[in-house]
């Protein structure tokens, strides 16, 4: 009973928060998010260039 009370509470506190958000904080919140999504993308990509550099010049790709 105790997590579900919990559950309801901090579910209730992040729709407040998020009820409460200007539309400029929104737009904030998203091209934050973009951002973020873009380094993840192209960190991911360049590591899997540099394995396939070191694919073809013979080391080991872990």
């Amino acid at each position: 009973m105790e997590k579900l009370t919990v559950g309801v509470n901090y579910s209730a506190s992040a729709a407040t928060v998020f009820a409460g958000l200007a539309f400029n904080e929104w737009v904030a919140l998203g091209g934050l998010l973009i951002g973020l999504g873009t380094f993840i993308t192209n960190l991911w990509y360049k590591r899997e260039h540099l394995k396939l550099q070191r694919k073809e010049k013979g080391h080991d790709a872990n």
